[in-house]
């Protein structure tokens, strides 16, 4: 693989690729006019070919831009090629020493990425239901305590309830009413955590018995609003 302390050979690949793909395009006349005047690959007469053809190639606009920045030498080269010209074998086996392999990564990291993003989209997605933090979640369930015992005590001394108290006195409704309501809310809420919580240890199950690093990417993608 060439090395990233060079942009030549990144921008080499990049250009071929698109010339490969038929694309003809100004980003790619000005690399091949830069290569050119570089001597790039010790193939200066492919550079200056490829480019002219380019340039002639491009839109009006475009090739006006690029024109305007040649020297008469290069102007010269504009559209004398008429097909693109053969890549010099000196230049193929340059980038052949490139080996731009991708070594497969290590499927244990990625299962631990994998695993970190499911708990963390479990999580995401649960907030939009709940409100994060320890305390909130003991206001939870002392809101919860006191709601259910209003409803199995109706004549619970307002004391013991202090925040069905202050929560229905502020929304306009009956104690009795705003207890059904926390109860009703909690036990909507079960249902809705237990898929969650089904969905995340499926996710990762499905990572840990993943074979490869695909799988491994695939098995982390989770659609938890379904």
């Amino acid at each position: 693989m060439y090395k990233i302390d060079t942009m030549y050979d990144a921008s080499m690949e990049a250009f071929f690729h698109a010339l490969d793909e038929g694309k003809v395009e100004r980003w790619m006349a000005c690399i091949a006019w830069w290569n050119y005047r570089q001597h790039i690959g010790n193939a200066q007469e492919y550079w200056g070919a490829v480019a002219g053809k380019l340039t002639a190639d491009l839109p009006t606009g475009d090739c006006e831009a690029v024109l305007d920045q040649l020297s008469k030498v290069e102007d010269a080269l504009v559209g004398v090629a008429t097909d693109w010209p053969e890549r010099p074998v000196n230049l193929l086996a340059y980038m052949a020493g490139w080996d731009p392999q991708i070594t497969e990564p290590d499927i244990e990291v990625l299962r631990t990425d994998a695993v970190r993003r499911i708990d963390r989209g479990a999580e995401d997605y649960r907030l939009k239901f709940i409100t994060n933090g320890s305390g909130q979640v003991m206001t939870y369930q002392q809101k919860l305590a006191e709601a259910r015992a209003k409803l199995a005590n109706a004549s619970i001394p307002n004391a013991e309830i202090p925040h069905i108290v202050t929560e229905a006195e502020i929304d306009g409704m009956t104690l009795l009413e705003k207890a059904g309501q926390i109860v009703g809310t909690y036990e909507a809420w079960q249902g809705i955590s237990a898929l969650i919580e089904g969905k995340r240890m499926a996710a990762k199950k499905a990572v840990a018995d993943a074979t490869d690093a695909a799988a491994v990417k695939q098995a982390a993608i989770v659609n938890w609003g379904e």
